[in-house]
Order: structure tokens, then C-alpha cells, then sequence
């Protein structure tokens, strides 16, 4: 077989110790602050006996692309337009990465409550209420008393998290309709966070966390293959709207997901710069509805029209780090501190320092 590639840094390697790769630095070095550099060339002093050795010069090495680290979104994204060209992205410029242990912070603050919105049946980031509900005759998603002011943690899941983790890995979805699926696959989703986000680096790599992501590839692909070109005309406009913002929600949902997975396990993630065009409907209120009462009353607020969408990459280009007043909800929030960081936070935590003590979100 052909030699493998180095995956251990040079310290690591020279000290004979056992080595996790990621950027910027391995565990290892990043805690006895030693330099880590990697040369992935083949490494020479392997062993080999019989017929199945195959030298080098007839299966060369596949040459492996070199990385370029950011720590923010915005930076990798200036990069990737700098590094476009009329033949596409130029990858011998290198495969674009982030890590940015504080903003992943900030990030897990909201990605934490979605678990335990889940099981309440409530909305969450990516999947409406009314679509979690499709699930309740499947005895999909198992109910948790809701309280009016869920914690930020998923401590109240925990019960729950190991029975319906073994449920999934064996549940059957082909035969679901899309609006069922999405319900079951925004619980594998609540499994993954609640499972992931209280772990070290080591706890995911050592333990049974592949199976949860080789489940989540596997219906995340399923999700795109049966997703509609058109929903049931006997449906309300409400109705219609739910479901087909959860999916549009959704499709922004699984590249952040594999991002946050990729971050547990390696210290960094790729950058994507595809998310970014996906589009949502961001207006203030309607996400929120709860009945189609309330989402007519949102609407009537927007100027009436039943659907309006903009890409993530637009709607942080409208404004600033704070929230906005006519495009505000949990997702973009989310998607304000994964950009702007700490000052993205501070605005959000006075905004809502701000409604508890005068009843009016601050803009």
C-alpha cells in the first residue's frame, strides 16, 4: 500500500507522544506552548513485508491543499472574494478555515436553548412549532413541561438525550412525509447539541459521537432529496409559510451544524461561503407566531405581503452589530454574534436588559 501522510506534529512526533491535529496548534502544544508545524510529507521508517507494498513512485502522494486560518466570518469571506476568479475559487490558494474559541462561546449560548425548545415544542432557530407538533403522532419528540422562561442550558434534556439517541439511530424515516421528517431530523439535531456542546475536544473524538454524525449526513441528504417544489394548495397561507420557512431555516441548519461539529472535533471548521446565500424570511414577529392570527398581525406590520426573503449575507449587510427592529429574532441573533462577535453580544445583552425594564426592545 501506498505510504501515509505525517498526521502527528513535528513536537509530537520527536517526543514520541500521541498527537491531535488541528489548527492553530495541537492539544499538546497549545498547552506547553510549544511551536507545531506539520510537513505531511510520507512518512519514510514504515515497515512492509509481502506483495501488497507499492512503491511511491508509482502511486505518488496526493498532494494535500494548505490551509488558511481566520477568526472571524467576515475575514474569510473578504478572502474568498479576493480569491475568486472567472474559472472559480482558486483552492491552490488554500482551503479557507475559522477559529475563533471566543466567538464559538458566544455562539453556544443560543445554539444551547434548542434542545430543551424542542422537546417543550417550541420554536427554535431553525424549525417552527407547528412543525414540531407533525412529530407528536409519531410519538417522535417526547414532551417536556414548558416554562415560561426555558434556561439557556439543557439540563432539563438530559433524561431524554440516551433513550431518544437510540431511538433515532434505528428509526426508519422513508416512508415519513416532509413536514414528519423535519420534525424527527430537528430532534437528531436537539441530540447532537445537547450531546455535543458540554464535551472537550477529547470527549467527542474518544467516545460514540459517530454515529450521531453519520445519522445526521445520512437525513441531511434524505432532507434535500425529498425536499418539495411545491406544498399542498389545501394548506393556509400560514401553514404553507411555516413549513416552508422551517425548510428554508433547515438548509442554513445543517451546514451550521457540520460546522459545529467540526469545531468539537478539530478546533476549527470550514468556511462555506455558500450558507451565506441561502435565503430565510427575516422580518420581525412573523417566526414568532404562534397562531395565524398573530402571523397576519406580523404581516400587517411588514406592509401585508405573505412572503419575503433575503439572504443571511444581505441581512448583515443592512446594519450593524445590534439588533435590528424590523429584521430581529433568535436566528439573527445567532447570526449577528457568528459575525460581529463580542460586540454583537454586548448589544444584544442591553437590548434585552433594555425590554425587561421599559417593556420596548432597544434597536
Amino acid at each position: 500500500m501506498p505510504p501515509s501522510l505525517r498526521k502527528a506534529c513535528h513536537a509530537c512526533t520527536a517526543s514520541k507522544r500521541r498527537c491531535r491535529p488541528q489548527l492553530p496548534k495541537c492539544s499538546r502544544c497549545l498547552e506547553r506552548g510549544l511551536d507545531c508545524t506539520y510537513d505531511l510529507e510520507p512518512v519514510s521508517n514504515l515497515t512492509t513485508t509481502g506483495t501488497d507494498h507499492i512503491l511511491p513512485a508509482q502511486h505518488p502522494v496526493r498532494q494535500v491543499l494548505p490551509t488558511r486560518l481566520y477568526d472571524s466570518v467576515a475575514a474569510a469571506h473578504a478572502d474568498a472574494i479576493r480569491s475568486y476568479t472567472p474559472q472559480g475559487y482558486d483552492l491552490q490558494k488554500g482551503v479557507q478555515v475559522m477559529a475563533n474559541p471566543e466567538t464559538f462561546e458566544l455562539t453556544k449560548l443560543h445554539l444551547r436553548r434548542i434542545p430543551l425548545l424542542t422537546f417543550q415544542h417550541r420554536s427554535t432557530l431553525y424549525v417552527h412549532a407547528q412543525v414540531l407538533s407533525a412529530g407528536e403522532g409519531l410519538s417522535a419528540i417526547p414532551l417536556v413541561a414548558a416554562r415560561s422562561d426555558p434556561p439557556s442550558r439543557a439540563d432539563s434534556t438530559s433524561g431524554i438525550v440516551p433513550t431518544e439517541k437510540r431511538r433515532l439511530l434505528s428509526l426508519n424515516v422513508r416512508d415519513l412525509t416532509f413536514t414528519q421528517f423535519m420534525a424527527v431530523f430537528h430532534e437528531l439535531i436537539a441530540i447532537v447539541l445537547a450531546s455535543y456542546l458540554d464535551k472537550s475536544q477529547t470527549d467527542v473524538v474518544a467516545s460514540d459521537f459517530q454515529n450521531l454524525s453519520e445519522l445526521f449526513t445520512t437525513w441531511a441528504q434524505h432532507f434535500y432529496s425529498i425536499l418539495p417544489e411545491s406544498l399542498d394548495s389545501s394548506l393556509s397561507a400560514w401553514q404553507a409559510w411555516v413549513i416552508a420557512e422551517s425548510g428554508r431555516r433547515t438548509m442554513i441548519c445543517i451546514d451550521m451544524i457540520r460546522g459545529v461539529m467540526e469545531i468539537l472535533r478539530l478546533g476549527y471548521c470550514y468556511y462555506r461561503p455558500g450558507i451565506e446565500a441561502l435565503p430565510f424570511d427575516a422580518r420581525t414577529g412573523l417566526w414568532e407566531a404562534n397562531s395565524e392570527e398573530e402571523w397576519r398581525s406580523a404581516l400587517a406590520s411588514h406592509g401585508g405581503e405573505e412572503c419575503s426573503l433575503m439572504s443571511w449575507h444581505e441581512f448583515i449587510e443592512s446594519g450593524g452589530p445590534a439588533p435590528r427592529k424590523e429584521h430581529d429574532g433568535m436566528l439573527q441573533r445567532l447570526l449577528l454574534v457568528g459575525y460581529f462577535g463580542k460586540v454583537a453580544a454586548q448589544y444584544q445583552m442591553n437590548a434585552d436588559d433594555q425590554f425587561q425594564n421599559h417593556g420596548t426592545p432597544s434597536t
